[in-house]
């Protein structure tokens, strides 16, 4: 490699080693052919990039064929309750241990590894809602890539609404997070805000060029490489290559997680504390519904959305209620029982009568 290498080029360099899926590969390919440099002394190390972007490019080509001929079968378990958490760790970690505090299902629990060797489930009780826990087997390094029936074990992780890392350390929770990465599941991180339309368009337009930073010449080529002709492509934030690739990348999930180290969190936190924490992951509200003249019925919570408006939530109770007149409310309101607008956005908690 020649020793006057930029900057640039480094950078993309470890965006190619950290590269997990062929897309991103072929992205920061792009990026070091476009850094590396011009001089006779490159001539090399431009070869040996142009036969990697080729065969990047073949890989994703060969992807795509393997996606429309479907895979195998994955392990699977049906989603009970307001949520499905998944409990992910290392052998050892405490998963066990906290499914049973938390739910009180009996679960073998021993001093030696993999006591788990399927997933196990228990439902806990927040406030009247159920949530789903579902203790993974040992997640290791090299679960990723087949180690200990991991994509099988992965893929229950990925079908769960959000993960519980259970970890004794921050090493853990690191080994954890990137097998997780590595199988295209990517926690606490947003989807990128790309928006690429390909219906009726001709060429390739781009709105938002601002936040390219890129030429924009070898972003449209990139499209081009990865087999996109015709689009229109909105941008609304920062963009590189690498990230249209994350955007692109329909194998990528998006996860909410927090870490919990069993032992100390049961000690020092206690069970209400612990799934307080857990239905947080969930974003959602629970609302308790009563009917005029009569009491509030705590058994039954709505579980709804963050930001839910009185109007939505009298739609989800009854098709009636798409014509209710008026509706009182008791927790978040300035006064118990008080008279809210449609548009009110409900909070947790909140006690709602509706009149039709």
């Amino acid at each position: 490699m020649p020793s006057n290498i930029s900057y640039d080029y480094e950078k993309a360099l470890v965006a190619y080693d950290e590269a997990t899926s062929p897309e991103e590969k072929l992205a920061a390919l792009i990026e070091m052919q476009r850094a590396a440099p011009a001089h006779k002394g490159g001539e090399n190390l431009r070869r040996d990039l142009s036969g990697k972007i080729a065969s990047a490019r073949r890989e994703i080509d060969k992807r795509k064929e393997q996606t429309k001929k479907g895979g195998g079968k994955n392990l699977s378990v049906p989603k009970e309750g307001i949520g499905q958490i998944a409990l992910v760790g290392m052998p050892n970690s405490g998963k066990s241990t906290l499914l049973k505090f938390l739910s009180k299902v009996d679960v073998g629990i021993a001093p030696y590894e993999f006591t788990t060797t399927k997933p196990e489930i228990g439902m806990i009780d927040f406030h009247g809602a159920k949530i789903q826990l579902v203790e993974i087997p040992a997640i290791v390094q090299g679960s990723h890539s087949g180690k200990f029936n991991g994509p099988q074990l992965l893929a229950v992780i990925r079908n769960a609404d959000a993960i519980v890392l259970v970890a004794r350390n921050t090493e853990e929770c690191a080994i954890l997070s990137k097998e997780l990465e590595l199988a295209g599941i990517l926690i606490n991180k947003q989807k990128p805000n790309i928006k690429i339309s390909t219906d009726n368009q001709k060429g390739i337009s781009i709105s938002g060029k601002q936040f390219l930073k890129c030429k924009e010449s070898e972003f449209v080529q990139y499209l081009k490489d990865i087999g996109i002709h015709h689009a229109n492509v909105v941008l609304n934030e920062p963009t590189d290559l690498a990230l249209v690739s994350r955007s692109l990348n329909e194998s990528l999930t998006y996860k909410k997680a927090i870490a919990i180290n069993a032992w100390e969190d049961i000690e020092n936190k206690g069970a209400e504390k612990i799934r307080e924490r857990i239905f947080e992951l969930l974003e959602k509200v629970l609302v308790y519904t009563k009917k005029p003249g009569r009491e509030v019925d705590y058994a039954q919570p709505l579980a709804l959305p963050l930001e839910t408006t009185v109007e939505e939530a009298a739609k989800q109770l009854h098709k009636d209620f798409t014509k209710m007149k008026y509706a009182k409310l008791w927790g978040s309101s300035k006064y118990e029982g008080q008279r809210v607008p449609k548009d009110y956005k409900l909070k947790n908690f909140d006690v709602l009568e509706i009149y039709s």
